[in-house]
């Protein structure tokens, strides 16, 4: 993969008397950018409710201002982010049906020269938050793009998302069920209808493609755009996508349980994190870290208990062992949930255990305990672990509704119907892509290998499900679905990967994806490559040619082997 610098970028981007024009040539539909022709006055239209595919009491635009150039800057976090172009921003509110839904709040970013596509992006966390609005980085840069390539925006996209029909930190809005279908997703046909009138307010004509992109709970979206609304979209990019919402959650939830009881400190998953390491990490030809073979590492955890079944230094209690045997293994859930799925397939083994960004101690386990009772609330602990502070909440507000509930050994099946209602909602588990393959449309899923918020043999079940539900070659005419070798969520690792140019060219030129796909790893201090390696099609693997600079994807080649999921991990 040729990798333009940070400098590079500007200078491309800020040539003399054409300041941020779209790629030209990329879409053959288009031979010059369309000029913005309206913006200040887009606080006039009003969109009916006859203009949205599903019912509300239609929008409004409350706000129109032409916005400069953003200059280049580091956010608190110390990532450096490039220049953003100057753009029309309209905001404004879809009215709800119900009084007791809040509205939903949307941002749209029209480009002063636009290359007649449009981007929806989806959320993040638990929503709540105007995807795209002034101050939100997703209205530049999005998960995976490496972080030096130019923002959407200024390639002269359209972009435009929501805050999915709620608003964080409240929780009241759980009590409509319009509100709880918005934030489910239907809150996506309705920002899209209501984003599609506005571009034709703004421009004089309709979008040529609109394609969608999201990671995490943004990635459920995009399998839910693809899976509901695959009529509305021509290509989908979904990055670590929490697909079996629901599940997922009572998954964790029972994680939750065994913590509170085996508390895995920091001495604990370094000893865990060590032996994985030990047993896989050269099975793809490097002892580098990076276990490429993923979802093959057979869960050996039992094999570091303590001889008393106590903790100790060099070992691990049989209740940290049923820990971590929550972590990795399958869960079965008690309570069917929509299109027939039965269980979490689990995290697997990653051996990047220790690792301190965005692993254990984010996301599955944390810095702390959690608390055993819970106190009344919204059900957020600081510092412990980020997936078990959303089962909390999912168990307390969404199934149970009362915010006094302590979630410890919550039984699902007296709640069964509650779940399988909140299940047809949320999950976005439907095999069936019929309605997207009938538009010709596209969807690349992105998943790190080493992902211990969203895990990788959950992704890979979905794929199989679709398989089997359209058949393998229908598959291969929509789907791809890539693993980032040693990338954990976030897209940490070498799993920065430009998926909106694989998408451009499927879509726009017609041009199958490749089996390998340069990913990489870039500091987000300095933009400069650490290390890249393939992103292979699942089921290959990226394996060390043997010879070579490690850091380097063209020492490495994907290699084919039989589908994970047909190994029996040890329990």
């Amino acid at each position: 993969m040729r990798r333009i610098g940070h400098l590079g970028w500007l200078l491309l981007l800020a040539t003399a008397g054409c300041a941020w024009l779209p790629s030209g040539g990329r879409d053959s539909a288009l031979s010059k950018p369309v000029a913005l022709k309206r913006c200040e006055d887009l606080i006039r239209l009003r969109v009916v409710a006859g203009d949205i595919g599903l019912p509300t009491l239609g929008a409004r635009v409350d706000k129109a201002d032409r916005m400069p150039e953003l200059s280049p800057y580091v956010d608190p976090d110390g990532e450096h982010l490039l220049p953003t172009a100057p753009r029309c921003v309209v905001q404004g509110t879809i009215v709800s049906v119900d009084p007791n839904a809040p509205p939903i709040r949307y941002a749209v970013n029209l480009p002063l020269q636009w290359n007649g596509r449009a981007l929806h992006s989806g959320g993040g966390g638990l929503n709540g938050v105007v995807i795209t609005a002034p101050g939100n980085k997703a209205s530049g840069r999005f998960d995976p793009i490496p972080l030096d390539r130019p923002y959407p925006i200024s390639l002269g996209y359209v972009t435009f998302g929501s805050d999915s029909g709620h608003q964080n930190p409240d929780t009241t809005f759980m009590r409509s069920d319009e509100a709880l279908r918005n934030w489910g997703g239907d809150e996506l046909k309705k920002t899209r209808d209501v984003a599609l009138k506005i571009i034709q307010a703004a421009y004089g004509r309709a979008p040529t493609h609109v394609f969608f992109t999201g990671e995490s709970a943004g990635g459920r979206e995009a399998l839910i755009a693809a899976q509901r609304f695959g009529a509305d979209y021509d290509g989908i990019i979904a990055v670590s996508p929490v697909l079996a919402w629901n599940t997922i959650h009572l998954a964790d939830n029972n994680l939750r349980d065994k913590l509170i009881q085996g508390w895995l400190d920091a001495p604990a998953i370094k000893l865990l994190a060590e032996q994985t390491r030990a047993n896989c990490d050269d099975a793809d030809g490097l002892k580098d870290g990076v276990i490429a073979r993923y979802m093959e590492c057979r869960n050996e955890v039992a094999a570091l208990r303590c001889a008393d079944g106590r903790a100790g230094a060099r070992c691990l209690s049989e209740a940290q062992i049923a820990s971590v045997n929550a972590i990795r293994e399958p869960w079965a859930n008690a309570v069917v949930m929509a299109h027939g799925v039965t269980r979490y397939a689990g995290y697997g083994v990653t051996g990047d255990e220790d690792s301190p960004r965005y692993q254990y101690a984010f996301y599955p386990v944390g810095t702390v305990p959690p608390s055993q009772p819970l106190p009344p609330g919204r059900g957020f602990e600081p510092q412990r672990g980020a997936i078990l502070n959303f089962a909390a909440f999912w168990v307390r507000h969404a199934i149970v509704r009362d915010e006094k509930f302590d979630p410890y050994l919550f039984d699902p099946r007296p709640h069964a119907q509650r779940i399988q209602y909140l299940s047809a909602l949320f999950d976005a588990t439907d095999p069936d892509l019929s309605t997207l393959a009938k538009r010709n449309g596209k969807l690349i899923i992105l998943q790190p290998s080493a992902d211990n918020a969203v895990g990788t043999p959950m992704v890979a079940e979905y794929v199989r499900s679709v398989v089997a539900k359209m058949g393998p070659a229908a598959t291969d005419r929509l789907l791809r679905l890539y693993i980032g070798a040693g990338g954990g969520h976030n897209v940490t690792g070498p799993s920065q990967l430009d998926t909106l140019s694989l998408l451009e060219d499927w879509v726009l030129k017609n041009r199958t994806p490749p089996d390998a796909v340069t990913a990489v790893e870039m500091g987000p201090s300095d933009l400069t490559v650490r290390r890249s390696m393939p992103a292979c099609r699942y089921p290959a693997y990226a394996r060390y040619v043997g010879n070579g600079d490690p850091n380097s994807a063209a020492n490495f080649r994907c290699t084919a082997r039989p589908d994970p999921l047909a190994f029996s991990p040890a329990r």
